[in-house]
C-alpha cells in the first residue's frame, strides 16, 4: 500500500504546476491521503507554485513565507489563484502580479471577493482607466490592504482638493500612497502646509503633480524654512512657489552646502545667493557638475563672475553636449577668422541657441563648415560613442 501511495505522489509530482487545474488535483490529493502532518510539504507546494507560476524568486519566496507563515497551508493555494485572476481580470500582466505578490504576500490570505474587489471597484468609480489600474497597484500594492472606508474617505477628501477625478487619478498614478494615508494626521494638514505657502487650485495641482511626495509631508524642517527666508524672494510672486518647492524637495544641508560650492569656485556670499535666487533651479544641480560648470567658464571660457552671475540659465545646460562643443567651435572659428577671443557676449548668444538653429547658421554658414562640423561632432562623439550627430539636412528648423 505504501508503495502505491509513493508512486501516486511521484504521479502527481510530476504533474504538478503544468496548469492549475493539474495543481488543484494534486494539492487536494495530498490532502486527502494525509502525506504529512507538517507544513514541510505545503510549504514546498506553495514555493512550486509561485516560482512556476509567477516566475518568482526561491529567495523570494523563502521571505513571502517568512513574513506569512500561513501561505504554507494547501488551502491558500485556491486564494492564489482567485487573487491572480481578479488582477488579470483588471488589466494585470503576468510580470505585475507577481510583482504585487512578491512585494505585499498578506494580499494571498485575503478574501478576494468580500476585501479586494470593493477596492479596486473605488478605484474604477473614481474613472481609473483598465490601463491605470494594473499601475496604481503595482506602484503601491499596500494600498488592497488599507481600510475600504480610508480609500474611501481620503478619497472624497482629495476631491475637494483637486477640480477634477482626472487631475485626482494622475496624482493617484503618480503615487498611490496618498489613499492609505491618515487623513487627519497627514493629508489634512499636509493640504494646509501648500495652501499656507500660496499653492491654491490648478497652480496647486501642477505642484502636486510635479512634487508626488507632497501630500505625505505635513511640514518643513526649520532647515528648510530657513532657507526659504534666506532666498527671501516675495510671497506673492511666483518664483515663491518655485522656490518652496524646490528647496522642500531636498534636505537644507544639501541646498546649503551648493551655495557654499557657489562661493569656493569665486563667488561672493551676496553673489551667490542673488545667482540662487534669480533661477532656483541651480539647487536642483549637484555639486560636482556646479563645481565642473564654473571651472569651465572661468579657466576655459574665461568668463568674468559678473558675466556668470548675469546668465544663471548656463548652469542648467548640459557642459559635455552643449556647451564645451559650441565653445569649441566658436574657438576654431575665431581662430580662422583671425579675431583673437571669443567675446562673452558672442558665447551667450550662441549657447541661447536651439541645436537646430546652432548648426544652421554658425557651422553650415561658415566657408570652413567641414573643418567646423568635425570639431563638433569630434567633442559630441567624446562624450559618448552612442551619440548620433545629424547633418543640418536632418534638423527641423
Amino acid at each position: 500500500m505504501s508503495s502505491k501511495l509513493f508512486c501516486s505522489m511521484s504521479l502527481h509530482r510530476s504533474l504538478f504546476l503544468k496548469t492549475l487545474t493539474h495543481f488543484r488535483y494534486n494539492s487536494s490529493v495530498l490532502a486527502e491521503n494525509n502525506v504529512s502532518n507538517s507544513n514541510a510539504p505545503s510549504k514546498n507546494l506553495f514555493a512550486h507554485f509561485v516560482t512556476t507560476r509567477f516566475n518568482i524568486s526561491s529567495a523570494d519566496t523563502v521571505k513571502m513565507l517568512k513574513r506569512e507563515p500561513l501561505l504554507g497551508r494547501l488551502k491558500i493555494l485556491d486564494k492564489v489563484e482567485q487573487l491572480a485572476d481578479m488582477l488579470n481580470r483588471h488589466g494585470c500582466t503576468q510580470g505585475q502580479i507577481a510583482n504585487i505578490i512578491r512585494l505585499q504576500p498578506s494580499l494571498m490570505l485575503t478574501s478576494v471577493e468580500r476585501v479586494l474587489e470593493p477596492k479596486i471597484q473605488v478605484l474604477k468609480d473614481l474613472g481609473a482607466e483598465r490601463e491605470n489600474i494594473p499601475k496604481i497597484v503595482t506602484k503601491s500594492p499596500r494600498i488592497l490592504t488599507s481600510k475600504l472606508e480610508t480609500l474611501r474617505s481620503n478619497l472624497e477628501f482629495l476631491k475637494t482638493v483637486f477640480p477634477t477625478n482626472d487631475f485626482l487619478v494622475r496624482a493617484i498614478m503618480r503615487n498611490p500612497d496618498i489613499l492609505r494615508m491618515s487623513l487627519q494626521k497627514v493629508l489634512k494638514p499636509s493640504v494646509a502646509l501648500w495652501e499656507g505657502f500660496g499653492f491654491r487650485g490648478i497652480e496647486f495641482v501642477k505642484f502636486l503633480l510635479y512634487n508626488p511626495w507632497a501630500l505625505m509631508r505635513s511640514s518643513l524642517t526649520p532647515g528648510q524654512l530657513d532657507l526659504i527666508r534666506k532666498i527671501d524672494i516675495h510671497k506673492e510672486s511666483k518664483m515663491f512657489k518655485y522656490v518652496v518647492s524646490i528647496v522642500a524637495n531636498r534636505r537644507s544641508q544639501v541646498s546649503e552646502a551648493k551655495i557654499d560650492t557657489l562661493q569656493l569656485c569665486g563667488l561672493s556670499p551676496e553673489e551667490a545667493w542673488e545667482l540662487v535666487r534669480v533661477n532656483p533651479s541651480i539647487l536642483s544641480i549637484s555639486e560636482e557638475n556646479i563645481k565642473k560648470k564654473m571651472d569651465f567658464m572661468f579657466n576655459n571660457m574665461g568668463l568674468s563672475v559678473d558675466f556668470v552671475t548675469k546668465h544663471p540659465r548656463m548652469f542648467l545646460m548640459s557642459l559635455d553636449k552643449v556647451m564645451r562643443p559650441r565653445f569649441l567651435v566658436l574657438q576654431n572659428m575665431t581662430a580662422m577668422n583671425g579675431a583673437g577671443e571669443v567675446k562673452p557676449t558672442r558665447i551667450g548668444t550662441v549657447l541661447a541657441m536651439t541645436e537646430a538653429k546652432f548648426v544652421a547658421q554658425i557651422i553650415e554658414r561658415h566657408p570652413e563648415s567641414a573643418a567646423l562640423w568635425t570639431v563638433y561632432k569630434t567633442a559630441i562623439a567624446d562624450v559618448s560613442k552612442s551619440s548620433k550627430i545629424k547633418r543640418f539636412s536632418d534638423f527641423s528648423i
